[in-house]
């Protein structure tokens, strides 16, 4: 009976596509549940302990308590500012009442923590952020399917973000970036939403979602100009369906949006600044956390004069100028996209060459991946720090995403693409985005990039709607030989790098001259063209079996592909980076991730309540049953050390005299890559 019972169900998603989609969404959200609560409470990141209690500086705590005391000054937390944190990872204050019991005692530079404790307020101040995390991919999939009204490409979107390890890693972590990429998406998507649709609903539901950005992240500032730069780069492209719209003169449509714009923006800070009151306070708070964030202002007001113009052109010349300007215009049309996507192409291909060559192309080894000295890094030639943003984002990636994310934009340079709009506007933010952190000075890491995750995922997803969609044309011919002529030499190269690695530990690479590279790039394009010259392509590409294949087999290769990149590196989701990086490099640190383990190493030893740790990170202590100690400089002969603990990103040197020996007795490798440590020493007796 149960056995009918299931194949009749069974039967009825078959043949019920939007069942079909809607289960399949929902086992993509069950697998993101079962990754999200592992490992939530065991570990902790490098600056979430300034959001966790006990810390000297909680936060979360603290704005709740100036929100108590009516102390509105002190409702501006952090320079994050965070606020939206307090919101979410606050709801712990309900359930954990007594945070001080995480320390059993504390007493000049020693500490002793009670691990049961660290866990169980990791569980509650974390749990908020995986349910928002997990609930807002339901918007997403709505959203996505509203403006693409595909509900495959909204469900490959969704699948998408859901199982990738950066966002997955994100969602366990305690910092406003956890919020910032979900409030940042969600109104780039509303607004561009209400520009294809209109209504009030998709005005609204930006204004608000800008609102929580800005909460999360001052950042959020960059939306300002952007939205003015969507609303522009919309008229454009669909400027012909506009003036032929019968439901609104184009005028009447711009008047509304310009309006509308102007309305968001003030909505949205209008939003901020009560959820931080310190803006009606310290006027200057919200001034410096919206318009006159540092290199917005002129910026800001340049677009407000624009926007002025604009109303002024709709609501006395009906338009005329701007109807004008299009049409002169029109022949960019045709090749404004094509060069934004050439532009971007080049510059993952190049990251992706470059660094699996170990740096042939351009040597670029000597940058540190997450440099934070501003004024060393802006003195680089401009190519050298416009190419090194897109590292971050480019081993970040699951391989099948970003080889998926390259066909899109080389079709679109070759031929014409579906939801070309959308696709073109997300694909400028990269453009503005990675500009301004060039004019910044910064070098963005896995988690200053976060926002441009979810944009990346919806253009993964379309671009698998386009693979799969393909007609076998002169054009599409031409456009998978280019295509398979970049990734070949991409895909023999990485071969060598893990041969390399694997048999001869990166020493062959470092053996050879870097010219013997760009020989080799070269010989690779010369022997790829000469064969697809020679050979008819055509005959060989399985173009009927593309065509075939059913979107629930395209679903679970995709989600499959995407859920082994998790399970590489599983338990430090964030710590990802793909296979196509060698491993003598890294785009992240630990960051936090290790020293749960580190800890549980020197727990299991017999007298280990008794022995005193000294580490040089945050994230180890509050998991030692030990005496522990975070400080540069102690007396050794008041404090004796038993071990040490040494990493990568340090938050203190040690300033004290030890007999360090020279092997660790404890390792951990993050991701299997030698430079993203922590090692365990023991303090040997001093030689007499």
């Amino acid at each position: 009976m149960l056995q009918e019972k299931l194949a009749s169900f069974f039967a009825k998603i078959r043949q019920n596509e939007k069942l079909l989609v809607r289960t399949l969404l929902g086992i993509s959200m069950a697998v993101y549940f079962i990754f999200a609560f592992n490992h939530l409470t065991k570990f902790i990141s490098a600056d979430e302990h300034f959001w966790l209690p006990n810390s000297g500086a909680e936060r979360i705590q603290n704005y709740w308590e100036a929100i108590s005391a009516r102390k509105w000054k002190d409702t501006r937390i952090n320079d994050k500012p965070g606020i939206t944190l307090a919101y979410t990872s606050g709801l712990a204050l309900l359930f954990e009442k007594n945070p001080k019991e995480q320390f059993i005692y504390s007493k000049g530079p020693i500490d002793i923590y009670n691990p049961q404790k660290t866990e169980e307020i990791n569980f509650w101040y974390r749990l908020p952020i995986v349910l928002v995390t997990g609930f807002a991919f339901l918007f997403f999939f709505w959203i996505v399917r509203k403006i693409t009204e595909n509900d495959w490409i909204a469900l490959f979107s969704t699948v998408g973000m859901l199982s990738s390890p950066i966002l997955l890693g994100i969602s366990q972590i305690v910092n406003p970036d956890s919020l910032f990429w979900i409030f940042g998406a969600a109104c780039v998507l509303s607004f561009y939403a209400y520009l294809q649709r209109g209504g009030w609903k998709f005005s609204l539901l930006t204004g608000i979602f800008l609102g929580l950005s800005l909460a999360s992240k001052y950042v959020s500032v960059i939306f300002f100009p952007f939205f003015f730069l969507m609303m522009l780069g919309y008229y454009f492209l669909e400027f012909e369906n506009l003036i032929q719209a019968k439901d609104l003169l184009f005028s009447k449509r711009v008047l509304k949006n310009s309006l509308n714009y102007l309305a968001i923006l003030v909505g949205g800070m209008f939003l901020f600044a009560l959820m931080m009151p310190a803006s009606f306070v310290e006027p200057k708070y919200f001034y410096e956390g919206t318009i006159g964030f540092p290199g917005l202002q002129l910026i800001f007001w340049a677009v407000m004069f624009l926007n002025l113009a604009i109303l002024l052109d709709a609501l006395i010349l009906k338009s005329k100028v701007l109807s004008f300007l299009f049409l002169k215009l029109a022949f960019l049309r045709a090749y404004l996209p094509k060069i934004v996507y050439a532009i971007l192409a080049f510059s993952f291909l190049f990251v992706l060459y470059n660094w699996l060559s170990r740096h042939a192309l351009l040597d670029l080894s000597t940058i540190s991946f997450d440099t934070k000295r501003k004024d060393a890094f802006s003195r680089l030639p401009f190519f050298h720090r416009y190419i090194m943003q897109f590292v971050a984002l480019t081993f970040s990636l699951t391989p099948v995403a970003l080889f998926l994310l390259l066909f899109l934009w080389l079709k679109g340079i070759f031929a014409k693409i579906s939801h070309g709009t959308l696709v073109f506007l997300l694909s400028v933010f990269y453009l503005i985005f990675y500009g301004a952190v060039v004019e910044q000075g910064l070098l963005v890491t896995v988690r200053y990039s976060i926002i441009l995750f979810p944009f990346t995922l919806i253009l993964v997803a379309i671009a698998l709607s386009e693979l799969f969609s393909l007609v076998k044309t002169v054009e599409t011919i031409r456009l998978v030989k280019i295509y398979l002529l970049l990734v070949l030499p991409i895909v023999l190269l990485q071969i060598f790098s893990l041969v390399d690695q694997y048999f001869f530990s990166g020493d062959l690479r470092d053996a050879l001259p870097r010219n013997f590279f760009m020989a080799v790039l070269f010989a690779l394009a010369l022997a790829g063209l000469f064969l697809f010259k020679k050979i008819n392509f055509s005959n060989f590409f399985p173009w009927e079996t593309i065509k075939k294949t059913s979107k629930t087999k395209i679903w679970a290769l995709f989600f499959g592909c995407n859920i082994l990149g998790i399970l590489l590196i599983s338990p430090f989701y964030f710590s990802y980076t793909n296979e196509l990086l060698p491993k003598k490099y890294i785009i992240s640190g630990a960051w936090g991730y290790g020293g749960y383990e580190a800890a549980q190493y020197l727990n299991q030893m017999p007298n280990a309540k008794d022995l005193t740790l000294w580490v040089d990170v945050y994230g180890v202590c509050e998991f030692f049953v030990g005496k522990c100690i975070h400080t540069s400089k102690i007396d050794p002969i008041k404090y004796p050390v038993d071990y040490y603990l040494r990493s990568l990103q340090a938050t203190i040197n040690p300033r004290f005299k030890t007999n360090l020996s020279e092997n660790s007795i404890w390792h951990l490798y993050i991701d299997n890559r030698p430079k993203s440590f922590l090692k365990i020493y023991r303090e040997e007796p001093a030689e007499k």
